[in-house]
């Protein structure tokens, strides 16, 4: 188990368990972990380790079979589907290996997809914060550029900024350097970095210890447990 949380803890997870479909041992086995306020942790671990089924988890995206995920102390795995829906809307903020833009969109008009609300108009305001967070992750007039005509790195930070555009807390970031180089993957592990001392809280899924040893703290998971951190 993991040690109590000494500053306010954000985020905090209790005996989480998670069997998926088929498999005959559990991708997360009876794990506990917490991420504190204005923490950046990165979760490290081999393939099949269960560090991205625990991110799922976390964020929300998938229920555990058993266990509880406190955010604020509310239990958001018993909480109804609408309000863990308008979780990932406000607070939660998710990017994943594969940036997952619309290719006839502008770099711009991928950032705006969270403020999309039927046939009412984008505002003025919303358009303002999308190209505030376009200038933030460092692509200040790419705002028209369609994701063809980015780099790999580029099209990663406009996931990151499409992720942030509505104000999130914590950013889960799931091996967000896996489909890029070395020197693409530290400019992105730099950026987060910039990020997290703003006052964003961030968790990273990663299998590379060199940028683990960039953020606050590291925990190395096996078999669906903690093994160190």
């Amino acid at each position: 188990m993991s040690a109590t949380p000494a500053a306010p803890c954000l985020l905090h997870a209790l005996n989480l368990v998670k069997t998926h479909p088929g498999a005959e041992k559990p991708a997360v086995d009876h794990l506990n972990m917490h991420l504190e306020q204005g923490e950046f942790l990165s979760i490290l671990g081999r393939s099949g380790s269960g560090k991205s089924t625990l991110l799922h988890i976390l964020s929300s995206l998938i229920l555990p079979d058993a266990g509880k995920v406190l955010f604020q102390g509310r239990d958001i795995c018993a909480a109804p589907d609408n309000e863990r829906n308008h979780l990932r809307r406000r607070d939660f903020a998710v990017v994943f290996q594969q940036h997952h833009l619309l290719p006839y969109l502008s770099a711009l008009e991928n950032v705006l997809l969270p403020f999309l609300r039927g046939l009412s108009p984008i505002t003025a305001q919303e358009q303002d914060n999308a190209r505030r967070m376009l200038e933030k992750v460092g692509l200040s007039g790419k705002e028209n550029s369609l994701p063809g005509r980015l780099s790999g790195g580029e099209q990663q930070r406009v996931a990151i900024a499409r992720a942030l555009a509505r104000g999130a807390r914590i950013l889960f970031a799931d091996e967000p350097t896996g489909s890029l180089d070395s020197v693409t993957g530290t400019s992105i592990i730099q950026l987060l970095r910039d990020l997290n001392r703003e006052g964003l809280s961030i968790i990273m899924v990663t299998h590379n210890p060199e940028f683990a040893s960039w953020t606050s703290r590291s925990i190395t998971m096996g078999d669906g447990r903690t093994l160190q951190g």
